[in-house]
C-alpha cells in the first residue's frame, strides 16, 4: 500500500467520454432521510452487492438513514419493463403507488441507458418523460424532497447481441449454412456506444443544471480505469460489457462518495496532563476514544478519505497501519505534515454492516416483488391470493435486519495504529 503527502485528484478522459458542462452537484444528507433508489438493471443489481449503501451508512453512522430499492432490470422511464403482464401504463402506477407508501426525502434515479440506444433522435422524448416522472414522484415523496440523477456508466464491451454481424456460408456437405461472423475489433470496447451514451450523460447533467438537481457522474469513475496506450478500460468492471459485477459497483460506490464527501482533515493532538497522555481527535470522521501509551498510538475513524496530522508525537520512526494494510515506516515530521492514505481494504466492521445490507435488500426484494406475484395479486391471485396476506410478514424480518445495521453502522469504523520502530 502506498501513501501521499498531498491529496491530488485526476480524471482520465477517453474518447468515449464527452467533455462535462459543469461539475456534479453533492446530496447533502439529512439525519432520517429515506432513501428510495428507481431505476434499471444499474439499480436493482446494487442491491445484490450493497457497496454504495454501506458507504454512506458508515460514513453518516451517527445518522439514522434508510434505503429502499425499486430498481428493475430493463427499465426505462416509461417503466417498459415493469407492466408484467399488464400495459407498461399499470406498471408506472404501481410503482408511484409504492413510493408513496415509502414517503421518500431522497430519490435517487438511475435511468437512460436503454433509452440511449434511441440516440440523439430519442433524446427529447426522454427528457420530457424522464421530467413528467420526477414530477409524479415528487407528488407522492415528502414535501421536501431531494431529487439525484446518476448519469450513465460506460460500457465495456459491446454484448454478443448488440454486435455488427455479417452473414457468411459454409459448406456442409450438399447444403450451405448461413452463421454470424464477428470482427475482432466488435469485441473490443465499443467507443461508437460509448460516445452516444455520452451525449445521454451531456443531456442529464444539462437538465441536473436547469432543474435544480442534483447529480452524480458515474462516467468519469469508470475513466480513470482507462489506459490511454492500450485503448481499453484495465480492469474487468462488468459481468457482460454492460451490468455492472462487483468490481464495478465497488467502483461506483467510491466514485459517488468522492464526488458527495470532500477529503476530511483528521488532526490528533497528544498532550500530557498530569503525567498521562490526553489525546485529541478533530475531524468529520472522527471517533472518541484514542489512546497513545507512549509507544503506540491508536486511533478510530468513519471511513472515507483524510488527510492524518498527528502533533505531539515524540521524536523518532513510526509504523503506520490502517486496519491491515500496512503503509511502512514515516518519522514524526511526517505526520504533521500530513499522510494521505490510499484506500485500502475495508475492515471487519465495514464488511459485517454489508452483509446486513445486503441481507436487508433482499428480504425487502421479496416483500415488494414476491416471486409468484401473478398468483398473489396479479390476474390468477383466484388461485392462490388466500396467501397474500403472508407477504406482508417480510416487513417484521426487514424491520430487524434494520435494527441489526443500525448497531453494525457504529461499529463500521477503520483503525488507525501507530506504533513506534527501533
Amino acid at each position: 500500500m502506498g501513501i501521499v503527502l498531498a491529496v491530488t485528484l485526476g480524471l482520465c478522459q477517453n474518447l468515449t467520454s464527452a467533455p462535462k458542462p459543469a461539475p456534479p452537484s453533492r446530496l447533502e444528507f439529512r439525519d432520517g432521510d429515506r432513501v428510495v433508489l428507481i431505476g434499471n438493471t444499474l439499480i436493482e443489481r446494487a442491491q445484490a452487492y450493497g457497496h454504495l449503501e454501506t458507504a454512506i451508512l458508515a460514513r453518516l453512522a451517527p445518522w439514522k438513514l434508510t434505503f429502499r430499492n425499486l430498481g428493475w432490470s430493463g427499465d426505462t422511464v416509461f417503466a417498459d419493463s415493469r407492466g408484467v403482464f399488464d400495459p407498461p401504463a399499470k406498471g408506472y402506477a404501481r410503482m408511484l403507488d409504492h413510493v408513496g407508501r415509502l414517503r421518500p426525502t431522497v430519490l435517487l434515479l438511475g435511468y437512460g441507458s436503454n433509452e440511449s440506444f434511441g440516440g440523439e433522435a430519442g433524446l427529447e422524448r426522454f427528457l420530457a418523460q424522464y421530467r413528467k416522472l420526477i414530477g409524479d414522484l415528487r407528488t407522492r415523496s415528502a414535501t421536501d424532497v431531494r431529487v439525484v440523477l446518476l448519469t450513465i456508466p460506460p460500457q465495456q464491451r459491446p454484448g454478443l447481441r448488440r454486435l455488427n454481424t455479417s452473414r457468411v456460408s459454409l459448406s456442409q456437405g450438399r447444403s450451405d449454412l448461413e452463421v454470424d461472423r464477428f470482427a475482432s475489433n466488435d469485441l473490443e470496447v465499443p467507443v461508437r456506444r460509448n460516445r452516444q451514451i455520452a451525449v445521454y450523460n451531456a443531456a442529464l447533467t444539462r437538465m441536473a443544471r436547469e432543474d435544480r438537481l442534483a447529480l452524480v457522474d458515474l462516467d468519469s469513475p469508470f475513466q480513470a480505469l482507462w489506459h490511454k496506450q492500450q485503448a481499453q478500460f484495465t480492469t474487468a468492471f462488468t459481468v457482460d460489457g454492460r451490468a455492472l459485477n462487483e468490481t464495478g459497483y465497488r467502483v461506483l460506490a467510491d466514485g459517488v462518495i468522492n464526488q458527495w464527501f470532500p477529503v476530511s482533515p483528521l488532526t490528533v493532538t497528544i498532550r500530557k496532563a498530569s503525567g498521562k497522555a490526553a489525546v485529541q481527535v478533530d475531524g468529520p470522521l472522527a471517533v472518541p476514544g484514542a489512546r497513545f501509551d507512549g509507544e503506540r498510538l491508536v486511533i478510530e475513524s468513519r471511513p472515507g478519505r483524510f488527510v492524518l496530522r498527528v502533533h505531539g508525537l515524540p521524536r523518532g520512526r513510526y509504523r503506520m497501519k490502517v486496519n491491515s494494510d500496512d503503509y511502512g515506516k514515516l518519522r514524526e515530521s511526517d505526520f504533521i505534515s500530513g499522510i494521505a492514505p490510499s484506500s485500502g481494504r475495508p475492515s471487519t466492521g465495514v464488511l459485517a454492516l454489508r452483509q446486513a445490507v445486503v441481507a436487508k435488500n433482499r428480504l425487502y426484494f421479496h416483500r415488494w416483488r414476491p416471486q409468484n406475484t401473478t398468483y398473489l395479486f396479479g390476474f390468477r391471485k383466484h388461485e392462490q391470493g388466500n396467501n397474500a396476506s403472508e407477504v406482508a410478514e417480510f416487513d417484521k424480518l426487514v424491520n430487524a435486519q434494520e435494527s441489526r445495521i443500525d448497531v453494525l453502522r457504529t461499529r463500521a469504523v477503520n483503525l488507525i495504529t501507530i506504533e513506534r520502530v527501533r
